[in-house]
């Protein structure tokens, strides 16, 4: 099955003003090991990403860690806010990238290979419907139309973390949507709401509308429960950028597994550690 990561620096740019575009330690190293297990199953994966995106990953040399680097995502993300919508690249690459595949973030790791059904969409786990992260659709304002009209919003959002849609007419269906609303909303400075909206309760009502089934890796009360199958790093970026030692740690595991199962691929090491001190 093939899969895609992700890397649009839009978001950056607009935070950061001067410089050259980076990612943390942590981030390459869960980005390798995503890229590399996947691969192991068999599996091609690309990297979709921006211009500067693409630029960053071959000046480090570790483009080898996919199969293909495809820059698919707009630099400018087609006139929508960055930083209010700060995973729009997802929803872009998704545009463009053919069904069925695999959308994985690069901080989301597949230890043991999926089941992935021919007729339903396969997302990492539900979402609790929590009025402080999704509101009722009157909350959202718009500088052009945008109809809401007949959405079910009983449904539960679906994370994306990992998301396979095996249908390519049911994908540009949610995405237009998506993009859509992105482009429509009145810019207010909520990059929570408005970004979660978009990608993962839009997800899951456009599927509910389409009749297209849903299945999840997960199931959303046993998230922090230890896995062996799984392991998406999600709250634990910010702890280890925080956390020196905890971040060090990570890393280190992440170079054993690298030396371990791929070793092929250990020269990859001394590229991201190099890169890591040269900032």
């Amino acid at each position: 099955m093939q899969a895609f990561h992700i890397i649009s620096t839009a978001p950056y740019f607009a935070k950061h003003d001067n410089g050259a575009y980076s990612m943390d330690k942590f981030e390459l190293y869960s980005a390798a090991v995503s890229a590399l297990n996947w691969r192991s199953f068999g599996g091609k994966i690309i990297l979709a990403a921006d211009t500067k995106g693409e630029e960053y990953i071959r000046s480090l040399g570790i483009s080898a860690l996919w199969n293909e680097i495809r820059t698919v995502v707009p630099d400018d993300l087609e006139g929508i806010d960055p930083i209010m919508f700060w995973a729009a690249g997802k929803l872009f690459a998704l545009r463009e990238i053919t069904s069925p595949a695999v959308m994985m973030d690069t901080d989301f790791i597949v230890w043991k290979a999926p089941t992935l059904p021919k007729d339903k969409i396969v997302a990492a786990h539900r979402e609790d419907l929590n009025p402080s992260v999704y509101p009722s659709l009157e909350y959202f304002r718009f500088t052009r139309p945008f109809s809401t009209e007949g959405m079910n919003t009983a449904v539960l959002p679906l994370n994306t973390a990992f998301l396979y849609i095996p249908d390519e007419s049911f994908k540009q269906y949610y995405v237009n949507r998506a993009i859509a609303f992105m482009k429509s909303a009145y810019r207010c400075g909520d990059n929570l709401r408005y970004m979660v909206f978009a990608e993962q309760r839009l997800l899951a009502i456009c599927a509910e509308e389409f009749g297209i089934g849903v299945e999840t890796l997960m199931n959303k009360d046993e998230l922090f429960f230890p896995r062996d199958d799984f392991t998406h790093l999600w709250g634990a970026k910010q702890v280890m950028r925080n956390d020196t030692g905890g971040m060090n740690d990570f890393c280190r595991r992440a170079r054993e597994r690298i030396k371990k199962d791929y070793p092929d691929y250990e020269y990859m090491i001394p590229l991201i550690e190099s890169s890591f001190f040269k900032k």
